[in-house]
C-alpha cells in the first residue's frame, strides 16, 4: 500500500505533532484565496493551516490532525459536497473537532438573526466515549 501524501503545509502540522507541539487551532482553507489565507496563518505560528486544493483526492490525502480542533475555512467557489467529505475525512483522521465556517456569510447581524438562505456555522465532533466503550 502506498504512502499517502500530506496536504499542502501539512509537513509543518506533522512535525509539530511529531515533537509534541500541537497548535491550539488547524484550519483548512478551501476554495477561493486558500492559499493565500493559509500562507497568512502560518507566518503568526499559534494555529496551522492547510489547504485542500479544488483537483486534490481527498482519499489519496493524509490529515495530520489527530487530536486537534479544526476549522475548515470555506470561501466560495468550493462545492458544499467537498467541504462535507473534507469534514468527515478530518474526523476519521482524528480531529477532536471539525467547524465548518461559511466565510461569504454576513456575521454582522447584532441580534444573530441567521439569513435563512446562507449555511450556517456547524461544528462535528466523534463521540470518542462511545469508540472507547466499543474497544473494550
Amino acid at each position: 500500500m502506498a504512502k499517502k501524501k500530506l496536504p499542502p503545509f501539512g509537513k509543518l502540522l506533522a512535525d509539530r505533532q511529531r515533537f509534541k507541539n500541537p497548535p491550539w487551532l488547524v484550519v483548512v482553507c478551501v476554495g477561493g484565496d486558500a492559499w493565500n489565507s493559509a500562507k497568512a496563518r502560518n507566518q503568526r505560528g499559534d494555529s496551522v493551516a492547510l489547504v485542500l486544493p479544488p483537483d486534490a483526492d481527498l482519499v489519496a490525502l493524509s490529515w495530520p490532525v489527530k487530536d486537534c480542533m479544526v476549522v475548515i475555512e470555506w470561501t466560495q467557489p468550493a462545492p458544499e459536497q467537498m467541504v462535507v467529505e473534507l469534514a468527515k475525512a478530518l474526523l476519521k483522521a482524528g480531529a477532536e473537532s471539525v467547524t465548518i465556517w461559511p466565510r461569504w456569510v454576513d456575521y454582522s447581524n447584532p441580534h444573530l438573526e441567521w439569513p435563512k438562505d446562507q449555511p450556517s456555522i456547524k461544528t462535528y465532533r466523534v463521540n470518542r466515549a462511545r469508540e472507547v466503550a466499543n474497544a473494550a
